[in-house]
């Protein structure tokens, strides 16, 4: 008797092998599907501002999980680890701005959107906030436009870096300080010493009407001498000259 209920349990652990092994038979399922886009438009829209504005210093790089970027400190206290990591681990950055060199973490850049206004996305936003102000990682805060200025982004981004924008070297005939904003296209001409062609008031672009920014020639035949530039280059190439005596 003794020897069928060993043969009973043998048979029974054989089969519950088998199974395990087969994975009783039955495929993996994979309820997915592929997401068309990684960025909304607007997210796409800032990014290519972004991109821009941090120059070829600095790499972006989007939606990028906050546990994959910070780390938890050791603790004696297993639980408490765990639920430190778990406020986390669900979380991610907009952008993050990384040295192009060694990929370091420089900064994190959120988008700001109206969905920002509601009550979990406050308490979701504080605790960013404070996580970054904890472990010493500058934080850009920029709102949802529907255009947005490439000089103010690259200062914001600059400013909270605690960055002073340097000379940007020009290839038309020279190099130019930068006075305000964003270089002017290579194929720009240099200002000169006739009568100016006239300016709006305020300071306007004669093509696109955006703002201009004042720049200066370093060096080459018009080294010195100043123009206006259109803030929105390169999408417009807009360039009028400064007189001598303005």
């Amino acid at each position: 008797m003794e020897w069928l209920v060993l043969l009973a349990v043998v048979i029974i652990i054989a089969v519950v092998a088998w199974k395990l092994l087969a994975g009783d038979g039955k495929e993996i399922s994979y309820p997915y599907v592929k997401s068309e886009v990684l960025f909304s438009p607007a997210e796409r829209s800032f990014l290519g501002i972004l991109d821009q504005a941090v120059g070829d210093e600095y790499r972006v790089f989007g939606k990028v999980r906050v546990a994959d970027a910070v780390s938890v400190k050791k603790m004696p206290d297993r639980g408490a680890w765990q639920r430190a990591f778990n406020r986390i681990s669900s979380k991610h950055f907009d952008f993050l701005l990384c040295s192009k060199t060694d990929l370091a973490v420089v900064a994190a850049i959120e988008l700001d959107d109206q969905s920002h206004q509601q009550g979990k996305r406050k308490e979701r936003d504080a605790f960013v906030v404070g996580l970054c102000d904890a472990i010493a990682l500058p934080l850009v805060q920029v709102p949802v436009q529907r255009v947005y200025s490439l000089p103010e982004v690259r200062a914001k981004v600059m400013s909270t870096l605690g960055i002073r924008q340097e000379p940007v070297i020009e290839p038309f005939g020279g190099t130019t300080d930068r006075v305000e904003g964003e270089p002017q296209p290579e194929d720009a001409p240099a200002a000169s010493a006739s009568e100016p062609a006239p300016v709006p008031d305020p300071l306007t672009c004669p093509k696109c009407s955006s703002p201009m920014v004042r720049r200066r020639v370093k060096s080459g035949a018009n080294a010195g001498q100043e123009f206006w530039g259109c803030s929105t280059y390169p999408k417009c190439r807009g360039i009028v000259p400064i007189h001598c005596d303005e």
